[in-house]
């Protein structure tokens, strides 16, 4: 049996300290097999519930959450170009390697997963953040270890 192929890589960042060094590890990685690489991040829709329940309740409140989010995703759209073109600067591959980066909106390990699936990827790979050993992270259901038990493909962790 020979391994199958890694053509398309996705990689998840939270922009916490870890992330300069997970994505340098995707960018490496995509050079090495010369696969695409989407960079994704996600907008936790949870941190934005309470504010749609008040919204909800006060008129003069109404529109306020999807205003939150819409600011929130152009704030990391910012921070991603802004972790880019510090990790371009640093010498990596990127720029001869095919890649795009997203925003989305949701549960990150749901909204993980759907773009792995949409991307049709081979691999994802992400932090195993925090500051508890790895296998502490998966016993505490962390949104890595939903996307371990869950991905379709191979998961790698950077730690």
């Amino acid at each position: 049996m020979s391994p199958q192929a890694i053509d398309k890589v996705l990689c998840s960042i939270d922009f916490s300290d870890f992330s300069p060094e997970v994505l340098a590890q995707a960018i490496v990685l995509a050079h090495k097999y010369g696969a695409e690489l989407l960079i994704l991040n996600v907008v936790n829709e949870r941190a934005y519930e309470e504010l749609e329940r008040v919204s909800g309740r006060l008129a003069m409140l109404n529109g306020v959450a999807e205003k939150a989010i819409e600011a929130e995703e152009e704030h990391r759209a910012e921070m991603m170009r802004d972790l880019l073109a510090g990790l371009k600067e640093g010498g990596l591959p990127l720029a001869e390697v095919k890649h795009s980066s997203r925003i989305a909106v949701g549960l990150p390990y749901e909204r993980i997963l759907e773009v792995a699936e949409e991307f049709a990827a081979d691999l994802i790979i992400m932090g195993a953040k925090g500051r508890t050993s790895f296998t502490k992270a998966l016993r505490f259901g962390s949104t890595a270890e939903k996307v371990f038990r869950r991905a379709t493909c191979k998961v790698m962790f950077v730690r």
